[in-house]
């Protein structure tokens, strides 16, 4: 009996604390982003898309031309990340098109305050380090979902950058590139962080 409870323990314990690697893509907005996320799709690695340009293209849908002058826009984000990451099906690994901390530095962009919770839910990221920092390529093509313009990419590039470091993950730089390129570089770190 003892023995049986033992085994029983153990495969608890390696269920309990087998977690799935999340890889942070973060950047701001036009920086290709989501381009890498849809080559490590093709490549056959899981993923998440990124929330906002989905809460944005559901609104627009509804009739709300400009959800993001909305108050509870980035309370929407939020709730959509969290979902989605909530769902993961035990991949060994996934890689996110932004996390639940760009809300924050988003936040700080927007001046407003966090939604309840997001404090909280971020003391409790399993994000794997280093977070993949994709910057911009010169220019941000404003578009239906994308209305910031070079300028307010770059402060938010900034801002997502310092958000991290502040919370002490490792930061690595992805340049411009082709975009291939752009997907071999973090798969790269990832392996050699792995070795």
């Amino acid at each position: 009996m003892e023995k049986s409870t033992t085994i029983i323990n153990i495969a608890f314990f390696s269920y309990k604390f087998k977690m799935i690697k999340k890889y942070i893509l973060t950047g701001g907005p036009g920086s290709g982003k989501s381009s890498i996320i849809l080559d490590l799709e093709q490549r056959g690695y899981a993923t998440i898309r990124e929330a906002a340009e989905d809460v944005i293209k559901y609104q627009q849908a509804l009739g709300n031309k400009e959800p993001w002058t909305n108050k509870d826009f980035q309370i929407w984000i939020y709730k959509l990340q969290l979902q989605r990451e909530k769902s993961l099906q035990n991949p060994e690994k996934v890689f996110l098109d932004r996390g639940i901390v760009d809300e924050l530095a988003y936040c700080e962009f927007r001046k407003e305050e966090p939604p309840k919770g997001l404090i909280e839910q971020i003391t409790n990221l399993n994000y794997q380090s280093p977070i993949f920092l994709i910057e911009n390529l010169g220019h941000c093509q404003q578009t239906e979902v994308r209305q910031e313009k070079l300028e307010q990419a770059l402060t938010i590039e900034r801002l997502l950058e310092k958000t991290y470091r502040g919370l002490g993950y490792e930061i690595i730089k992805i340049p411009p590139a082709p975009l291939q390129e752009r997907t071999d570089l973090i798969l790269k770190h990832i392996e050699r962080r792995c070795e």
